[in-house]
C-alpha cells in the first residue's frame, strides 16, 4: 500500500522529528524485535509547507526472529528485568558470542536525541495496556497462526517494554538492552536468555 510522503528519514536530520512520533516507532520496534529499522524505512509525511511531521514505519519483513526455546522462555520472567535493569544502570554489557533471536536487532532511532526523552504518560498508559497473549490470539482469529518461536520472541519483547516503561526507562535504555554495540559484543537480552538456558538445562 502506497503512503503519501515527502521522503524518508534518511533525507533529513532527526532534529525535526516530533518526540511522540519517534517514540511510537520505538514501541513498535521493541515489541517486534525489529532487525531492520534503518532511517530509510521510516517515511516522512508533512501536512503542507511547514506542517506537522508524521513518521510512517514501513518494511517489516525482518521482525519477530526465532530461536528461543520453550524451557528458557518459561524461566525468563523470574530473571528478565532485574538483570537487564542493573546492567543498563551500571553500563555493563557482555562479551560472549551466542546465537539468539535478538542478535540482529537494529534500531536507528536509538541514536536520535528523542530516544533519550522519557515516554509520555499517554504512551506509558498504552504500553501498560499491551497484552502479548491477547494479540497473538487476535492474529490467530484473523487467520495468522504465529509460529511458536516468533510468539515467544514477541512475548519476551513485550515483557521487556512493559517492565522498562514501568521503571521509567527511556526508549534508548530499553533499546540498548536489545541491541548489540558491536557484532561481537553480546546484548543484554542475549545474555539474559543465555543465563536462563544455563539455569534450566542440564
Amino acid at each position: 500500500m502506497f503512503m503519501k510522503n515527502c521522503g524518508s528519514c534518511e533525507d533529513m536530520g532527526p532534529g525535526a522529528f516530533p518526540v511522540d512520533e519517534v517514540h511510537k516507532i520505538s514501541v513498535l520496534d521493541i515489541r517486534l524485535a525489529n532487525a531492520d529499522r534503518h532511517a530509510g524505512n521510516i517515511l516522512v509525511q508533512r501536512d503542507g509547507e511547514g506542517g506537522e511531521i508524521v513518521l510512517i514505519p514501513i518494511d517489516h519483513g525482518y521482525c519477530l526472529p526465532e530461536n528461543v526455546s520453550l524451557l528458557v522462555f518459561s524461566f525468563l520472567p523470574y530473571i528478565l528485568f532485574s538483570i537487564a535493569y542493573d546492567a543498563i544502570l551500571s553500563d555493563s554489557l557482555f562479551h560472549f558470542e551466542y546465537e539468539t533471536a535478538f542478535e540482529d536487532c537494529t534500531f536507528d532511532w536509538l541514536y536520535w536525541p528523542q530516544a533519550h526523552q522519557p515516554y509520555s504518560s499517554d504512551t506509558i498508559d498504552y504500553i501498560k495496556s499491551l497484552d502479548a497473549e491477547q494479540d497473538i490470539e487476535l492474529l490467530k482469529f484473523h487467520g495468522w497462526d504465529l509460529p511458536v518461536d516468533c510468539a515467544r520472541t514477541f512475548s519476551i519483547s513485550t515483557m521487556l517494554l512493559k517492565k522498562g516503561a514501568e521503571r521509567g526507562l527511556t526508549p534508548f535504555a530499553i533499546g540498548s538492552i536489545m541491541c548489540r554495540e558491536t557484532l561481537k559484543k553480546e546484548s543484554v537480552i542475549e545474555h539474559i536468555i543465555r543465563e536462563a538456558e544455563e539455569a534450566v538445562l542440564p
